[in-house]
């Protein structure tokens, strides 16, 4: 069974400790073409969003190899981050006339 578990994988083209995916997050503020191959010469396949998680499972040259349901996608590593993006929103208070605040805070 690990046998067929190894030639899969190296049909694949990844290692065995590629197979274990690492959790990465598209950086906040950024939209990121996924790609058929690693470089700008390949095709955009689709985009992943500000704060989007992906599952690393490879390198190539700046170029980070992910996977999802829908299959293997490339996209450029500098703008993955190793964490969840942290949002600070705070509600403004709303005011009315000359700065007075009246009512409840949305």
């Amino acid at each position: 069974m690990t046998r067929l578990f190894s030639a899969a994988l190296l049909a694949l083209g990844l290692s065995a400790s590629a197979a274990a995916a690492t959790p990465y997050w598209v950086d906040y503020g950024v939209t990121l073409n996924a790609r058929s191959g690693p470089g700008t010469s390949y095709h955009v396949v689709g985009k992943l969003h500000s704060c989007a998680k992906v599952h690393v499972v490879g390198y190539n040259h700046g170029w980070a190899k992910i996977s999802t349901k829908h299959g293997y996608y490339w996209v450029s590593a500098k703008y993955l981050q190793n964490h969840a993006c942290q949002t600070h929103y705070k509600p403004k208070k709303k005011t009315y006339g000359h700065g007075h605040s009246h009512g409840n805070n949305y």
